[in-house]
């Protein structure tokens, strides 16, 4: 199956990509990585919101994938919802503490909230 939505997903073809993804995953519902090829594919097929909960899940059952957490921190910024968006990126900078972009997003938080 995974083979099958590799396929498609080379040959641009996202919908059938999605539709053999959303197989897979009914299978293997915990595969952090298909669900960010779901969210990767809903993205570019311009469903924020099923983007954003693949995302989540992803995120939910591998919580150090930083790809997801920082679209996830952006997400919320994005809606203005930055006391979320500080728990990933406060998150990212404790898997990465070597890098000062994940706290300055947490700062930039911070700063939006007027703190």
């Amino acid at each position: 199956m995974w083979q099958i939505a590799n396929a498609y997903e080379a040959s641009e073809k996202s919908r059938n990509a999605i539709k053999w993804y959303n197989i897979l995953v009914t299978k293997v519902t915990s595969d952090p990585h298909v669900l960010m090829r779901l969210a990767n594919l809903n993205l570019k097929e311009k469903d924020e919101t099923q983007a954003f909960q693949y995302f989540l899940e992803s995120f939910r059952f591998y919580p150090v994938i930083l790809d997801a957490i920082s679209w996830l921190g952006c997400y919320y910024v994005k809606n203005y919802l930055y006391e979320k968006a500080c728990v990933f990126f406060e998150r990212a900078s404790q898997i990465q503490p070597g890098e000062v972009k994940w706290r300055l997003m947490v700062a930039s938080c911070y700063r939006r909230m007027g703190n």
